[in-house]
């Protein structure tokens, strides 16, 4: 257990750096003239919370969110802040561990999202990558809404006589669009493969059957020790 969190704590680490890292790289569109570029940097964030659950992810967006705000701060309001940094990537990282959570619990597959256990491999490879992708849709959707809100309610007047919804949909989607599908490729290619060569092992709640394996072998026993008392009181009734 103790190895287990360290290795999460190693993992959250490394997911931030690496997401400073990419988001370095960003290429910021001519469109984006009140932020936003285009990057990988959702990439480590959505790995890890695939890798190890919900709170990890969010925790790993969260903090990448406020080195974000460090970086490249654009700041108009307090709650703008909030909606534009910290929030996405919490929502983000929250989304993809949720939906890979739910496929652990309703797989019963502690061993990983791709790993090779039973039943037909390319359709179970499938499912993995379908998994996959439905996270990281979710999750970038839930980063997409915080933007379109920020910029309705902070940025409206970049909008010139357009619909400011109209506006801040298509202004946001023009950088998050392809960073998501960038993202949803080299997930696809990373995650197959760190779950190989660096398996998780999780929780996984324990089915009806394995439940009542205790009752049974308890009432089992009580029924054994009955047939014997049975036995005995016979035996010795029958020595009188």
């Amino acid at each position: 257990m103790r190895n287990a969190r360290i290795l999460t704590i190693v993992e959250i680490a490394l997911s931030i750096a690496l997401a400073v890292v990419l988001n370095l790289l960003a290429l910021r569109l001519p469109i984006n003239i009140a932020g936003g570029s285009v990057s990988l940097a959702m990439l480590p964030i959505a790995v890890l919370a695939m890798r190890r659950g919900m709170w990890p992810g969010a925790l790993a967006g969260t903090i990448f969110g406020l080195l974000d705000l460090w970086m490249n701060p654009w700041i108009v309001f307090p709650f703008q802040v909030l909606l534009d940094y910290p929030a996405p990537y919490l929502l983000f990282g929250l989304g993809i561990g949720l939906i890979a959570h739910l496929y652990w619990q309703l797989a019963k597959k502690p061993e990983g999202l791709l790993t090779e256990s039973q039943g037909d491999t390319l359709n179970r490879q499938f499912l993995g990558s379908l998994i996959i992708v439905l996270a990281m849709l979710v999750g970038g959707i839930l980063r997409y809404a915080t933007h379109v809100f920020s910029g309705v309610l902070f940025f409206s007047e970049n909008a010139v006589g357009q619909n400011v919804w109209i506006y801040s949909l298509v202004y946001n989607v023009s950088y998050l669009g392809p960073s998501l599908v960038g993202s949803i490729v080299c997930a696809l290619i990373l995650v197959p493969i760190l779950e190989v060569a660096v398996p998780v092992k999780r929780d996984i709640r324990k089915t009806a059957a394995a439940k009542a394996a205790p009752d049974t072998a308890i009432a089992k026993a009580a029924v054994d020790k009955a047939t014997v008392d049975e036995a005995s009181g016979a035996a010795a009734d029958k020595g009188r």
